[in-house]
């Protein structure tokens, strides 16, 4: 379900599937981090005395392929109480799934199948390699299968009239030329120093990921191909282990890779480079790095107080965005450098920022230069604040049915925007911040 809260942002989205086989291939197939998944009595919130448990958030947090940044933290606890508000008035409202209907679900998932058939057995696996057991997996499918029917129900009543056809053809049509002020945590200045308890305090908290990384568990792969080289480096990166790797010798690679594999720690699993004409790309089995020595805490001090810094940047960096808007606004110098863009339809526009819909007409129909924001980027990393300088309408845009379909699947979207705002504004949830924080 995070797939259609994710784009809960209010721009164009299409509401996707719930259950992929997809999602399953690429969960499984990161071994080394299913210890993640196991389950906690502790609730990062509570929705009508209902749980969000923290298995619940490590889950759509590994679904998401994503840096853990504070800004997709937020953006998945919402979706996690966004999807337990739905189902609850799902349930309310009289919609149920029958048992039937959640094991065609399951008996037709590829990833539980066998030479094309349902087995048992591998269904029993891997879901014990997710945490979950045969019946906490089929009441999840159950509840978002409820989910679905209910939001394809209230979703299926939107229409489109010919005005607001008009109104999108007008938006979809006009090529948007300006700049992106990207604000992201290095942008921002504060004065603090770490004291020596909050490090110790982090560092105690954090001991597993200061393992020296034995050379022994390193392992790499290389390639001249570039498309192969940049399929692995992302592998890897969502916890993927591809075929193809080789053990790391010291003796004939240390000299070129020496310095580099200093750089290989819990937070930056993956290191890649090129030599002549072969890209490397390099990792460690964590596997074989379970006994390795954890670092003194004199050796990583200073990668610490970094961490702790950047920290307090990211806590301050909404606040530092809305100054910067401010200042552009009122024709104030500001310290970032802008990033041109020209002729970018909304839709490109949307990819990169969520743009908020009250700002899409005056976006795409004033006639003076305007600035909009700031908005979150889609990858949850930065603020970018958008200076549009002038408009154009496509020459070559037609008019299409897929832009009646668009605008109907945006209407729905706004309207499951209003039902959630609505159930979150008459449902009791507690958020247990200091859990979440923590995180």
């Amino acid at each position: 379900m995070f797939e259609f809260i994710r784009k809960h942002k209010e721009t164009f989205a299409i509401l996707s599937g719930i259950v992929t086989a997809a999602f399953f291939l690429w969960n499984f197939a990161a071994g080394n981090i299913s210890s993640m998944f196991h389950k906690s009595n502790n609730c990062l919130a509570n929705v009508d005395s209902e749980c969000v448990s923290i298995a619940d958030f490590r889950r759509i947090a590994m679904r998401t392929n994503q840096p853990l940044t504070p800004l997709l933290k937020e953006q998945i606890l919402n979706s996690l109480i966004d999807d337990d508000l739905l189902y609850h008035q799902a349930k309310k409202e009289g919609f149920v799934v029958s048992d039937k209907e959640v094991a065609d679900i399951i008996s037709h998932d590829p990833s539980f199948q066998v030479n094309g058939k349902f087995d048992f057995d591998r269904y029993k696996t891997v879901l014990t390699e997710a945490g979950y057991t045969p019946k906490s997996y089929e009441n999840y499918v159950k509840k978002q299968l409820t989910i679905q029917k209910y939001t394809v129900f209230i979703t299926n009543a939107s229409y489109v009239t010919g005005a607001e056809l008009n109104v999108s053809n007008l938006i979809n049509n006009t090529e948007l030329s300006g700049k992106a002020y990207i604000v992201t945590p290095d942008e921002v200045n504060i004065k603090y120093t770490p004291t020596e308890q909050e490090i110790q305090d982090y560092y105690n908290k954090h001991k597993d990921e200061f393992k020296a990384i034995s050379q022994s568990s390193i392992v790499y792969w290389s390639t001249t191909d570039k498309n192969k080289a940049m399929a692995i480096y992302k592998a890897l990166q969502s916890g993927q282990l591809p075929p193809g790797y080789q053990p790391y010798d010291p003796k004939t690679m240390s000299q070129a890779f020496g310095n580099a594999i200093k750089n290989l720690n819990a937070k930056n699993r993956v290191i890649a480079g090129q030599l002549g004409n072969n890209i490397y790309i390099l990792t460690y089995l964590s596997k074989n790095n379970k006994n390795a020595q954890i670092l003194p805490l004199s050796q990583v001090k200073n990668q610490i107080i970094a961490e702790l810094t950047m920290e307090k940047k990211i806590e301050q960096l909404k606040a530092f965005a809305k100054e910067a808007y401010q200042s552009l606004v009122s024709k104030k110098p500001v310290n970032l450098k802008p990033v041109a863009f020209n002729k970018f339809s909304l839709d490109r526009l949307s990819a990169m920022v969520s743009i908020k819909p009250q700002d899409v007409n005056a976006m795409v129909s004033a006639k003076t230069p305007a600035y909009f924001g700031p908005y979150v980027a889609t990858n949850g990393t930065a603020y970018v604040i958008l200076e549009i300088d002038s408009r154009t309408q496509n020459p070559n845009a037609t008019k299409n049915q897929e832009d009646v379909k668009q605008l109907e699947q945006l209407k729905a979207n706004i309207t499951m925007n209003y039902l959630v705002k609505y159930l979150r504004e008459h449902t009791k949830v507690i958020i247990n911040k200091e859990l979440f924080k923590n995180l």
